[in-house]
């Protein structure tokens, strides 16, 4: 009797423990601890970047927080599995079947597992998890080769995601298939319905990330509450990316004001009466120079070089002849984020404006405007045409002319010392393609050029291996061989004639991925870039400590060629609007990041989430949020020009 209540019992367990159910929760927990593996990897090779955890109460937090997402991620993903696991049927204990389910599981998670690791890389690079919208290079005739160059680079990465690839096929392996023994056909049917039902309703909960239907999902901004400077490590992906396929524009639709005290706080709209400096009819040449960061000055940065000349010491001589702005601040993370903001004085926020439908609208932007003052506009770029879309944004902007890799190819040799593999021309040679064509130009003119060599995957010609100086970073060694590239142009074009008359305005794009100063790897760090203004007979010459953005120099670059028609435009004349506010914004971590000179703060649409320095003043936060109120405005009417 007693071996009898004994079998009784172990059946009884082994149909509790041994089923359909079990068996998929089993294979779901073996997701899980992959993805804390990929979590720990993630921390690990970009610790400098998220910096180390302040106590263990925070180091809880972003735990928590890890499992809500990575709950959601691995849901998300694993959904057809799921479904086809809880199918209840006995079909499910067919070999064919499991041999099916074996194929979805793996393919699916070996997936999330690369998709992960290549978030690792791309964070170090945009300071984001991958997107939809970063999916609008998939189509450029380069992506081979950077895979190729990617793969050499991280050779640890990939060894390490090979491992833990290999670790779910053995989890899968080990985890054996038990059916529901269940004989009973009618009570098979209702166990499993019941079971499906109480399981899919669990994974409802697990995507939205709530059990409270009342409640919205969980958004992507809400991980930054868990800790503001991890949220990405907090966030996983594929729900970043999948949060982002219903959200080909995303903007938060703040309301604050209305429209009557909205106009007392900020308004996009510029009415110059008179301006402090008279530079009209002057050309205007801007260098948006990738990945130059603040920190690449010796003249910015005088305690960080003791014995050096740093990256750019002809960059530091004008600054010291020019009007530099030592407290210069990005508006975005990436380069497709600074055309935008440097032309037509629009930032980008938690989308990049450039890839936005809100983009095909009408504009008032500074070749534009200039243009309608007769001058010809026009933009250089090494690369193959349209393959970074800077050639569509710019001539959304007004601009006439696009200069790329074609028209150069079209008149200079194609050899290793000229086209590097990966985006087009070498600096030193495309500047000097690009003062050949300034030099067949009608005054007044406007030009703009970005330039290639600086970016990943940080090669500079075979020729100059040897001249220019290693650095302390990858990128450092690049920056110095494109300052020296802008010696050259300056040296080629100091004796012609339009030169004298000539506003060159230099401005990075972004901060670089990898950084030598410690401060770069804060968030407020992370922004800080060089950017001033030089005029050959010394007419703008200064230091200004006061703080501005790439959104200021469209403004600023009107108020000097002597503009008094009314504009739109998200900066400040940092010369004609003492009014305005000395601010920068941009958006880090899915947080709103306010820069004054005062303190810096991050906001998330209704709390501070988190200030340095000191408290922050009302008028600050009210205009921060009045631009976050004009942003959404224009973006909803599509409209960025002065109304009639």
């Amino acid at each position: 009797m007693q071996n009898d209540t004994q079998h009784n019992h172990d059946t009884l367990w082994k149909r509790l423990t041994r089923n359909d159910i079990t068996t998929l929760l089993l294979r779901l927990l073996s997701v899980f601890l992959i993805m804390g593996l990929l979590k720990v990897a993630f921390y690990v090779i970009d610790k400098p970047l998220f910096g180390p955890f302040n106590n263990l109460h925070e180091f809880l937090d972003v735990a928590k927080g890890s499992l809500l997402f990575d709950t959601m991620s691995i849901l998300w993903a694993n959904g057809l599995f799921i479904l086809l696991s809880i199918l209840p049927f006995r079909f499910r204990e067919h070999r064919w079947y499991q041999v099916m389910l074996s194929a979805v599981f793996l393919i699916t998670n070996i997936a999330l597992i690369l998709l992960n690791s290549a978030d690792v890389v791309y964070f170090a690079h945009t300071m984001k998890r991958l997107t939809l919208e970063d999916t609008h290079f998939s189509s450029n005739s380069n992506n081979l080769p950077i895979i190729f160059d990617f793969v050499q680079r991280n050779l640890t990465l990939i060894i390490i995601s090979g491992i833990i690839i290999a670790l779910l096929l053995l989890a899968w392996k080990l985890i054996k298939y038990h059916p529901t023994k269940i004989t009973n056909n009618r009570r098979y049917y209702l166990y499993n319905s019941i079971a499906a039902v109480v399981v899919a309703l669990l994974c409802a909960c697990g995507m939205r990330g709530t059990f409270n239907p009342t409640r919205p999902w969980v958004k992507m901004e809400q991980a930054a509450a868990y800790s503001p400077e991890k949220t990405w490590l907090t966030l996983s992906n594929p729900y970043c990316f999948m949060r982002s396929l219903d959200k080909a524009t995303e903007y938060d639709q703040v309301n604050y004001f209305s429209t009557e005290e909205i106009e007392q706080v900020y308004s996009p709209i510029h009415h110059i009466d008179s301006c402090l400096y008279d530079l009209r009819h002057r050309n205007v040449l801007v260098f948006i120079m990738e990945s130059f960061s603040k920190e690449h000055s010796k003249f910015l940065n005088p305690g960080l070089y003791h014995n050096e000349k740093g990256c750019t010491p002809f960059l530091d001589s004008l600054m010291q002849e020019g009007y530099t702005f030592v407290n210069a601040y990005a508006n975005g993370m990436k380069s497709i984020e600074s055309v935008p903001a440097i032309l037509a004085s629009i930032p980008s926020f938690k989308t990049s404006f450039a890839t936005m439908p809100e983009l095909f609208a009408d504009f008032e932007a500074m070749p534009e405007l200039l243009a309608k003052q007769g001058y010809q506009t026009s933009f250089f770029s090494g690369s193959e045409r349209n393959s970074m879309g800077f050639e569509e944004i710019s001539q959304r902007f007004g601009v006439q002319h696009c200069y790329c890799r074609d028209e150069f190819e079209a008149v200079y040799p194609v050899n290793d010392s000229t086209i590097e593999p990966f985006w087009g021309v070498y600096d030193m040679p495309f500047y000097q393609f690009m003062a050949d064509e300034i030099d067949k130009m009608q005054e007044p003119f406007f030009a703009s050029v970005f330039n290639l060599t600086s970016h990943h995957p940080y090669r500079v010609p075979p020729d100059y291996v040897d001249i220019v100086p290693q650095g302390h970073t990858q990128e450092q060694r690049v920056v110095a061989y494109t300052d020296l590239s802008l010696r050259k142009f300056f040296e080629r074009v100091k004796t012609a004639p339009w030169f004298d008359n000539t506003i060159f305005v230099f401005v990075a794009d972004h901060v670089a991925p990898l950084c030598y100063d410690p401060h770069s790897y804060t968030m407020k760090g992370h922004s800080s870039i060089i950017e001033f203004i030089y005029t050959p007979d010394s007419a703008l010459r200064g230091i200004d400590s006061a703080i501005v953005q790439q959104l200021d120099i469209m403004p600023t670059i009107l108020g000097l060629v002597g503009n008094t028609s009314p504009y739109f435009a998200f900066g400040r004349d940092v010369f004609n609007e003492p009014q305005r506010h000395p601010i920068a914004f941009n958006c880090i971590n899915q947080m709103y990041q306010c820069i004054t000179d005062s303190s810096t703060f991050y906001f998330d649409t209704k709390n501070i989430m988190k200030s340095i320095g000191q408290t922050p003043k009302k008028e600050e936060l009210d205009y921060l949020k009045a631009v976050l109120q004009r942003y959404a405005e224009s973006l909803t009417n599509k409209d960025y020009t002065v109304m009639p």
